[in-house]
């Protein structure tokens, strides 16, 4: 194709040509160029729809691209490296696909412009993504890596074990219409998965109005319950955020209430080969249950063991010894309230 783009002639023959979808963005106008048939064929546009409108509009039919986001990245950095999106068609097929972008120089009246690639996704990389969506990428590669109707042997890991649960939230539902309850159950959990899989965990299971995430299941390198605890703190501040949004909106809003422990537990299959579930079980997941149940709204409770694992640079409170079902003794917790500045990068 050379450094350059034309809307006609050769170059829009290649591109008809290609095996795999390709569209071309105006660098500065934002406006699509180009958009072969397999592009068509791969998201349920047509070229015909899409040419001389911006980008953005095209794309508000095409779920799960954030267009914006992408084409301002590479109007800074040249290019985007390739990914795997999870892709909603127009009438609700979802898809998945490769994309990846470049810069091309010239093109329509010496416009740059920005082409992008888009490739069909095998059925085990769709599942590898689909997977990602819950698990940590080393737990989903070893599920994947194993026999079909396998049940994944128990085995002993340390990990870090984090729950997080609404406060409130019964009283609330009960004024919420089934959608409305929905909806706000979404806006507070949907992005604490997003924080969950950047700090290395996995969302072992949702609780209705909580839920909770292990770290550490499918490697123990000793950084478990710093992981915890960093994604802990951010999650607050996202809750925080939420609150701020939507009290100025004049909407209803919730607290969550955290609990953090740390030691071992046995990860594994659980169930039938009809209905299997990876998780993990153990004195350590029931403690971190119940600790969580006597954090107040925006408090993240943390036992000694998480404390301790976790290493310097966290401020806490004095703490206090607090009796819990299935211990004799008492157990020793500590409020985290942030991190120490020294420590920050």
């Amino acid at each position: 194709m050379g450094n350059s783009f034309s809307s006609d002639g050769l170059d829009s023959r290649i591109l008809e040509s290609l095996g795999w979808g390709v569209f071309v963005v105006g660098r500065e106008s934002r406006r699509v160029h180009a958009w072969n048939r397999r592009m068509e064929e791969l998201t349920g546009i047509a070229a015909d729809a899409v040419r001389g409108r911006p980008v953005a509009e095209v794309f508000s039919y095409l779920k799960g691209l954030d267009v914006e986001a992408t084409v301002a990245e590479m109007v800074r950095s040249g290019c985007f490296d390739e990914r795997c999106l999870r892709l909603v068609r127009p009438g609700g097929a979802v898809v998945f696909r490769h994309v990846r972008g470049d810069v091309l120089q010239g093109g329509n009246g010496g416009e740059d412009g920005v082409v992008v690639s888009v490739q069909d996704v095998t059925d085990r990389e769709q599942m590898r993504t689909f997977m990602g969506q819950y698990l940590a990428r080393e737990v989903a590669e070893m599920i994947l890596g194993s026999r079909p109707g396998q049940l994944l042997p128990g085995r002993e890991v340390e990990v870090a074990v984090l729950v997080a649960d609404m406060r409130e939230f019964t009283g609330t539902a009960e004024g919420l219409t089934p959608e409305e309850l929905f909806a706000t159950l979404n806006v507070y959990l949907g992005p604490m998965v997003e924080v969950i899989l950047r700090h290395g965990g996995m969302i072992d299971k949702f609780t209705g109005d909580g839920f909770m995430a292990v770290f550490g299941m499918a490697e123990c390198d000793g950084s478990e319950a710093r992981r915890a605890l960093l994604a802990a703190l951010e999650l607050e501040q996202r809750v925080a955020e939420l609150r701020d949004s939507r009290e100025a909106q004049g909407v209803y809003t919730l607290g969550l209430g955290y609990g953090v422990h740390w030691g071992p537990a046995t990860a594994g299959s659980l169930g039938s080969l009809s209905r299997m579930e990876y998780t993990v079980v153990g004195d350590t997941v029931n403690v971190a249950h119940r600790i969580q149940g006597l954090a107040a709204a925006g408090e993240i409770l943390v036992t000694r063991q998480a404390s301790q694992a976790a290493g310097p640079g966290f401020s806490w409170d004095a703490g206090r010894w607090e009796r819990i079902r299935g211990r004799k003794a008492p157990i020793k917790l500590h409020v985290l309230q942030g991190r120490v500045e020294s420590a920050l990068v």
